[in-house]
């Protein structure tokens, strides 16, 4: 496998042209801290401007992301929904201190209770519980909320919710491990284990954890080998993406690396060394599937294979700023320097293909948490974090003000235009969410805030490794 990285920068210098329909282009000098706080509160402002209360509590229309999609997410889900609002609104009560947001926060609880309650039944999602597009990310937030605020009555709704994990998981034929959707990865089946694992610990339940080990089970003889060396795992459908049963997603939530650090979680949970050898072959598959710069001190994995062997992401779904994840927790566990290298490898093929000033093919019009520039900022400021290196601490800052001039005025505050799909750039919306939008450009952007200001504090998600402070 291989790619002309020459092509790849001559395209994102074509693209760079093409910005200024998106873009501002990126601020001329490093923005102030507070201008980070500052935009974050601003994007708040702009999801408030979405906001719809009842009696039920408080949910924000999706009508900007539903532009381009008639059949979108939840409106409660992490992913572009309440549950993710929530997370970013208990980020800028703790960076800012202001109740209001800790308020609106448990408002939007309140709807997640009505939800799960009365109204159960979910728009577009990959599993009922999955953890960015079902009710183990709806249980995530509230489990956060409880305990910031100290209402002990979210966790009633968290321990039904886990409750029906465990009672609605389907045996296969075989009778080896549980499923909940046609989706292995994280999108589905592996990110529902990460959540019963991060739960059984946070409630004091070790029979979610075990019951995740049991789960588990079912991927240790999913692995296939490829031809060119390791060996892999399918994390998503192959339908989902209209391709054939050869399809291969090398990367994280929909792909082998996902599975791989669901592996390594649940290995460092319950000690069975038989998870962390399913992971055997995995850094050799990508080592076979990747592009290397010509020192190879930089690497990017392909969005799909055979499909797209020379689309190259560069976010979290199909890219390094998810990747990177696995490489991190395997060094955690091994201590081999080989899978340190790996991770920085990947951070740095953000960098070689020119991001995150430059949009090429696998980076086009997106600034979100997903696919975009966010991500970015998480990544290099969890790498910064770690290794107080910092590179990584100016990298993250060259994507945050890359983030400022791709802002735009909104009736109320501020918001960035974005073509989600890849393939239908025309498509320019304006999402709201954590993963898609407005929330989790400013939860990245308060992250930023923090780490300037000497208390960085970032809230990771159940498949983040990076820590929560530096």
């Amino acid at each position: 496998m291989g790619c002309d990285w020459k092509v790849i920068r001559e395209k994102a210098e074509i693209r760079k042209a093409l910005n200024m329909i998106f873009d501002r282009n990126t601020i001329l000098r490093p923005a102030e801290p507070e201008m980070y706080r500052a935009a974050a509160e601003e994007a708040m402002q702009y999801i408030n401007s979405r906001r719809v209360r009842d009696e039920h509590g408080t949910r924000f229309s999706l009508e900007d992301a539903q532009a381009s999609k008639p059949y979108y997410y939840d409106e409660i889900c992490v992913y572009s929904g309440s549950s993710g609002i929530i997370l970013f609104l208990l980020s800028l009560y703790d960076a800012t201190g202001k109740t209001e947001y800790l308020e609106e926060a448990e408002d939007c609880g309140r709807y997640l209770q009505y939800r799960w309650n009365e109204k159960r039944e979910l728009a577009k999602n990959f599993s009922k519980f999955a953890f960015t597009t079902g009710y183990a990310g709806v249980s995530v937030a509230l489990l956060q909320l409880a305990a910031v605020s100290g209402n002990k009555s979210y966790l009633d709704t968290v321990h039904a919710i886990a409750d029906a994990i465990l009672a609605e998981a389907k045996k296969p034929e075989d009778g080896i491990g549980y499923t909940w959707s046609t989706y292995p990865g994280i999108v589905g089946n592996a990110g529902t284990i990460l959540y019963l694992l991060s739960a059984g610990k946070q409630l004091g339940r070790p029979e979610l954890i075990s019951f995740a080990a049991e789960a588990a089970k079912w991927f240790l003889d999913k692995a296939r080998t490829y031809p060119q060396g390791g060996r892999y795992y399918l994390g998503v459908d192959p339908k989902y993406f209209g391709a054939g049963d050869d399809y291969i997603d090398p990367n994280f939530p929909m792909g082998t690396a996902g599975i791989g650090y669901m592996f390594l979680k649940v290995y460092e949970a319950v000690g069975d060394r038989t998870f962390l050898d399913a992971t055997d072959g995995i850094k050799e598959f990508i080592a076979a599937a990747a592009s290397f710069s010509g020192d190879r001190s930089a690497a990017l994995l392909p969005h799909a294979l055979p499909d797209r062997p020379d689309v190259f992401y560069l976010g979290y779904c199909h890219g390094p700023v998810g990747t990177c994840r696995y490489f991190d927790e395997l060094y955690k566990i091994t201590g081999d320097l080989d899978d340190r290298d790996w991770e920085l490898r990947l951070a740095r093929g953000v960098l070689a293909a020119g991001a995150p000033e430059n949009h090429s093919e696998g980076y086009w019009y997106t600034a979100n948490l997903c696919c975009g520039t966010a991500g970015m900022v998480d990544l290099f400021l969890g790498l910064w974090a770690e290794s107080k290196e910092v590179k990584w601490l100016h990298a993250a800052r060259r994507a945050s003000d890359h983030l400022l001039g791709w802002a735009r005025d909104a009736e109320k505050g501020i918001t960035w235009n974005l073509a989600l799909d890849r393939v239908s750039p025309k498509a320019v919306t304006a999402p709201i969410g954590l993963y898609d939008g407005a929330a989790g450009i400013g939860w990245v952007l308060l992250q930023m805030y923090t780490a300037l200001t000497g208390h960085f504090r970032a809230l990771r998600s159940i498949d983040d490794p990076f820590p929560e402070k530096a």
